[in-house]
């Protein structure tokens, strides 16, 4: 199964880019066929076709996301992972809408890997 198409996430991908690669300890690699972003080598967000994939939010923070935006949880296969919530992004001015989330995955990322030290 093919998450990502590089066509239609390519007006999103250049500003996502731009925003979350200047945060510290940030890096992008390519998961699951999607360009992904770790801190500190943890995953906390990934781009799929027409959305973003948000791996480390709160329970409250998930629930206060879905009732702002279109979401999903994401499937992998057959297997759905309710943490990962997968927000539809349509266009790049959407990605200004969910910042603060994107930023509480990236934190939460960065404190597991902390916690392991």
């Amino acid at each position: 199964m093919r998450y990502h198409s590089q066509n239609h996430m390519e007006e999103t991908r250049s500003p996502f880019d731009k925003q979350v690669l200047r945060w510290p300890q940030v890096h992008s690699k390519n998961m699951f066929g999607c360009p992904s972003y770790q801190a500190n080598g943890n995953l906390f967000a990934f781009l799929v076709t027409n959305g973003i994939v948000i791996t480390e939010l709160s329970q409250a923070n998930r629930d206060k996301l879905s009732g702002k935006h279109q979401t999903n949880s994401f499937q992998a296969g057959k297997r759905i992972l309710k943490n990962w919530i997968n927000v539809a992004v349509r266009k790049k001015t959407d990605l200004n809408k969910i910042v603060s989330f994107e930023q509480e995955s990236y934190r939460s990322a960065l404190e597991k890997s902390t916690r392991r030290s």
